[in-house]
């Protein structure tokens, strides 16, 4: 399984390239909410994806209907299929024929979608919500319905292109874009498609979705008044996870089928493993079991042990309790040997993007592994001394055959992958 296309919208970048560098200088993408009032909010910080036009990839009246997960979706998916060689959008009124490969160069029936979002279109459901509060049932719009459908992302993509293969929603919390990615890669093992493209998206930060998670206890407040400190997994100082958006994809390939095109191999997708905890909704196990099964099911999968990977990118929410946990699984899967092995936390930069964390996250362990490069996790000014990692502090060349990325969701979902070099 290889992986022959790249695509991101982050708040530090509206592609996958812009997004990259910004994340290697240490930068941040965390600011002061302004789209609604915050006072009366536990938290008044978010990484939101500033200036992205939804008319790059939608019409004007597509634009009013759909919710601001669609474009950063688009745009992710979009970026992923031009790379890997893959972006022919259909003729207006053109009709996808099983077999013909004359306009993808690809089978569209041998080719699908898993491009998921946990939330979907929060701001479409408030906004239609109130409509019908302060107007009456009439009026709200005919388009409510399939524009807060969850599938609606991974069905525009699939009818842009006339992709005739698996396409559906995956949601799973914060792992919602790993196991979406996880998911694609066992539809291409059991044949089911050639070509996925996979990821997860996410623009939830409204009100209601700030003030819930605040209540929660689960945001983290500013450092010393300013919001670029907040996300800080691993530090003794971390007091929550801050609310990002945006979207990742990827396009997964079996390998023959790649080379067959002549496209370009940007890493492979050497493993994967998804598992429960079947413990608590919203809190992880404290010994991490559930994410310990899911890493040690990866490694297996991709045949290597946890002395083969040189990278990790973990999920990292800059919660007490969430980076605990993950240290646990880590240290029952490496050992001593976890002490030597690189760690960045994208977080740290990014926010959390709930549903999209997994898709944005992926797409950056494999441009790690095509630069043979690592970003930093900034904010770390006091590692928390029951954490011991070796946390990458600056852009740092690095030698990586394979890099492990992994990710937790509410509810107890757990999803590893194992990437290796091409």
């Amino acid at each position: 399984m290889v992986v022959t296309g790249v695509g991101m919208v982050t708040p530090l970048g509206h592609d996958a390239e812009s997004t990259w560098s910004a994340l290697c200088e240490g930068r941040s993408g965390v600011s002061f909410i302004t789209d609604f009032p915050t006072e009366k909010l536990r938290s008044d910080i978010a990484a939101s994806v500033r200036d992205y036009d939804p008319k790059k990839h939608l019409s004007s009246k597509e634009s009013d209907i759909y919710g601001r997960v669609v474009p950063f979706a688009l745009g992710a998916a979009i970026e992923a299929l031009a790379q890997a060689g893959l972006d022919n959008p259909k003729a207006e009124g053109e009709v996808a024929r099983p077999g013909d490969t004359s306009r993808l160069g690809a089978d569209p029936a041998r080719v699908g979608c898993l491009m998921s979002t946990g939330q979907g279109a929060v701001d479409i459901f408030e906004q239609q919500i109130l409509k019908s509060a302060e107007r009456g049932p009439r009026a709200v719009s005919p388009f409510f319905i399939p524009s807060v459908m969850l599938n609606v992302v991974s069905a525009l993509v699939s009818m842009r292109y006339g992709l005739m293969g698996p396409s559906y929603n995956i949601a799973s919390a914060c792992a919602t874009g790993t196991h979406s990615i996880a998911t694609s890669a066992l539809m291409i093992e059991a044949g089911e498609a050639d070509v996925m493209v996979a990821g997860g998206c996410e623009a939830a930060t409204r009100l209601n979705t700030v003030a819930g998670f605040g209540n929660a206890r689960a945001l983290g407040r500013s450092i010393d008044g300013d919001p670029t400190k907040t996300s800080r997994p691993f530090d003794k100082k971390r007091n929550g996870f801050v609310m990002g958006e945006g979207a990742g994809a990827l396009v997964l390939e079996e390998e023959e089928h790649a080379k067959k095109r002549g496209a370009r191999i940007l890493a492979r997708l050497s493993g994967f493993g998804m598992t429960s905890d079947g413990y608590h909704l919203t809190g992880p196990h404290a010994e991490g079991l559930g994410l310990r099964l899911a890493i040690e099911r990866a490694l297996a999968r991709a045949g290597i042990g946890p002395g083969d990977i040189g990278y990790i990118n973990p999920h990292a929410t800059s919660t007490p309790q969430g980076d605990v946990a993950e240290v646990a699984a880590l240290r029952q899967v490496f050992g001593d040997a976890l002490a030597a092995v690189p760690v960045s936390a994208t977080k740290s930069m990014l926010g959390h993007l709930l549903g999209g964390a997994g898709g944005v996250e992926s797409a950056v362990t494999v441009l790690s592994i095509r630069d043979q490069k690592l970003h930093p996790s900034i904010n770390v000014d006091e590692l928390d001394p029951e954490l011991a990692l070796r946390l990458v502090r600056e852009q740092t060349p690095a030698d990586v055959r394979y890099a492990l990325k992994i990710s937790a969701g509410f509810g107890g979902h757990n999803c590893a992958l194992v990437f290796g070099r091409a």
